[in-house]
């Protein structure tokens, strides 16, 4: 058989505990106040990363004061902090480039590893960067590029400016909209006349529900050495949601019109097991563009609701 559709769906990915871990106030790190203006606060200076990358932590900095401009702050971003339990925030693996004052804000130039960073990590940079340099009462606002071009979301989406309450007030924000799950995918076998399961660890917003990020995954098709495609990856998701543990999912035509080179019930049950493993779903309904007044190829009939396959699955 044909092995298709084995790209990867990226999801912007954080650890559940980074929204408590961001803005430490005490505990084992007591270097200053965060998570206020700098109009509300008596020291100013710098967030640094933890040496783990798993936190923020503010130190206040004696070289910065109420009068200091942004290039004050830059340079103090750049320089080691007294605390060995922190680790320089700019210039240790990414390094700035240059900045430009725009209107009431400021835009900051990485280089080209900036895109290296893990999520995780980066998100934690550039609340660290931002936050600092927001303490400057002339700077309203903070946009960062990578190499001249602006920074964006892996889905191409700029991150556009952020402001301080960008990382403080929006709680449900990026900061800690993220959640993390351990999922099971279901792709063909070799011969593709049976499923074999695979677990994933994703990451994913809070925005979004768990079924539709199992679906899109599922449609994104299996990595290496993860078995083979059933659905093609042109296929699109129209609605999906949970009813009374009946999962109702609306596929495009492309679902039947685009053919994978599988059975029908491999096709059926690797939609059905994959969204069957999601808690609370215990059924799951099948439509192609909202009808279910058809087969889904010639056996299998839509205005049905399935359950769990076990028997399909491949217990090699």
């Amino acid at each position: 058989m044909n092995e298709t559709g084995s790209g990867k769906v990226h999801i912007i990915v954080l650890l559940l505990s980074l929204a408590a871990a961001v803005f430490l106030s005490g505990c084992s790190f007591d270097q200053g106040k965060t998570g206020e203006g700098a109009e509300d606060r008596d020291s100013f200076g710098v967030y640094y990363l933890t040496q783990d990358e798993s936190q923020i932590v503010f130190e206040a900095k004696s070289s910065l004061n109420r009068e200091s401009g942004i290039s004050d702050y830059i340079l103090e971003l750049q320089n080691d902090p007294s605390d060995v339990r922190l680790k320089r925030t700019v210039g240790a693996e990414v390094m700035l480039i240059d900045y430009r004052n725009e209107e009431n804000g400021a835009v900051l130039n990485f280089d080209e590893r900036y895109l290296d960073m893990k999520i995780e990590k980066e998100v934690l940079f550039r609340a660290a960067v931002a936050q600092t340099v927001l303490q400057d009462d002339d700077i309203n606002f903070v946009s960062f590029e990578v190499n001249g071009e602006p920074l964006k979301y892996d889905n191409g989406e700029e991150v556009g400016s952020m402001s301080a309450s960008t990382f403080i007030d929006n709680a449900g924000d990026e900061l800690s909209s993220h959640i993390k799950k351990n999922i099971r995918l279901y792709f063909a076998d070799n011969g593709g006349k049976s499923l074999v399961m695979n677990k994933r660890e994703i990451v994913y917003s809070s925005n979004e529900s768990l079924e539709k990020v199992v679906m899109e995954q599922l449609i994104a098709g299996p990595n290496e050495n993860e078995g083979y495609a059933t659905i093609s990856p042109d296929t699109r998701l129209n609605t999906i949601a949970v009813k009374n543990g009946i999962c109702y999912v609306s596929l495009d035509s492309a679902l039947v019109d685009k053919p994978i080179d599988v059975t029908e019930d491999v096709l059926l049950y690797s939609i059905v097991d994959s969204l069957a493993s999601v808690p609370g779903v215990n059924k799951v309904q099948i439509s192609v563009n909202g009808e279910t007044d058809r087969v889904l190829r010639s056996n299998f009939r839509l205005d049905e609701a399935y359950s769990f396959n076990e028997e399909i699955v491949s217990s090699d």
